[in-house]
């Protein structure tokens, strides 16, 4: 694959939650496209919702 530039500016299009840790799916404006994986140990929650029906 041909770029133009030397340096990628990634932008996540969707991450999915696995057991394993969080998988995202990024792309650059050049075309190339990466995966990248965060192990579970390597980041917590955020915030917790609880919805009440």
């Amino acid at each position: 694959m041909h770029t133009e530039h030397t340096t990628h500016t990634w932008t996540t299009h969707s991450t999915h939650a696995t057991s394993e840790g969080l998988v995202g799916y990024q792309g650059c404006r050049c075309g190339a496209q990466r995966i990248v994986s965060v192990p579970t140990d390597a980041f917590a929650s955020v915030a917790e919702v609880t919805h009440r029906g």
